[in-house]
């Protein structure tokens, strides 16, 4: 399956490869990339259990490939146990904001090796501690690089911080492609995809993407009736089925005297 879709996606560059080739002198020689999703938009439904959406690319001189997607922000909470006596207790929380939802590195080699320079993998946001670069914690902790490392954790935990470094398939040192596996659990909104063309250490040609994840318009108003207004929902749920069981006795009621007849 994973092969037919590299097929397609590598028919569908074509053009996109030619122009390339057939670029003027001047600008051929600067490298360059050209990149594709499979779907630039998720719908989140009550039957939603995680998507997949492939990105293919092309490009016109052999390198290695990073992809970074990122989320809008997501407030989170993390609560701290502490020993109160001869319990494990919640002794402190700390509400953490600027977080991104999800933010993943995959890439067709170790970041650390592609990009050795620490200072140019933090220039472009390519490290996984890069995530948490302006987070913003409440109450301040007293050790917050240690807060920080559990967070990273935690999220790593979920599947939601990811750095993967053969994720990303080269295939005839022109064409590339990845599969980005999206949870259940996805923060709403326009994720970005960059991707970046690297060779010898250094980032040389960029691209970039979106993806626009929403909710489908009536379960959207559905859940939000039933969360911020349970009573509500009970109440007119409970009157609609009473509705329909009185309309029910009566159709069959009027079956029923009609054949006696």
């Amino acid at each position: 399956m994973k092969m037919m879709k590299f097929s397609l996606a590598a028919l569908c560059l074509l053009p996109a490869l030619a122009l390339a080739a057939n670029a003027p002198a001047a600008s051929s020689s600067a490298p360059r990339l050209v990149t594709e999703l499979t779907r630039d938009h998720v719908d989140i439904s009550t039957r939603y259990k995680g998507d997949e959406i492939t990105l293919f690319g092309a490009m016109t001189s052999p390198a290695q490939v990073v992809v970074k997607i990122t989320s809008p922000i997501q407030p989170v909470s993390i609560k701290q146990k502490g020993r109160v006596g001869p319990f494990w207790l919640n002794v402190a929380k700390y509400d953490v904001a600027n977080t991104p939802g999800l933010y993943y590195l995959l890439s067709s080699a170790p970041l650390d090796q592609l990009l050795p320079s620490a200072a140019v993998r933090t220039r472009y946001g390519l490290a996984i501690t890069d995530a948490l670069a302006h987070v913003q914690i409440s109450p301040k902790p007293e050790d917050a690089d240690k807060l920080r490392q559990t967070l990273l954790s935690l999220k790593a935990a979920k599947h939601e911080y990811i750095s993967d470094g053969s994720a990303v398939k080269i295939s005839g040192k022109r064409l590339y492609y990845a599969t980005i596996r999206l949870p259940a659990q996805l923060p709403l909104g326009v994720y970005g995809v960059d991707i970046y063309l690297v060779r010898n250490g250094q980032v040389i040609a960029t691209d970039h993407r979106s993806i626009n994840v929403a909710e489908v318009h009536v379960e959207h108003w559905i859940s939000n009736i039933t969360s911020n207004f349970s009573w509500i929902f009970g109440v007119s749920f409970t009157f609609a089925m009473m509705m329909l069981g009185l309309f029910l006795g009566v159709v069959l009621g009027r079956g029923r005297n009609s054949k006696k007849a």
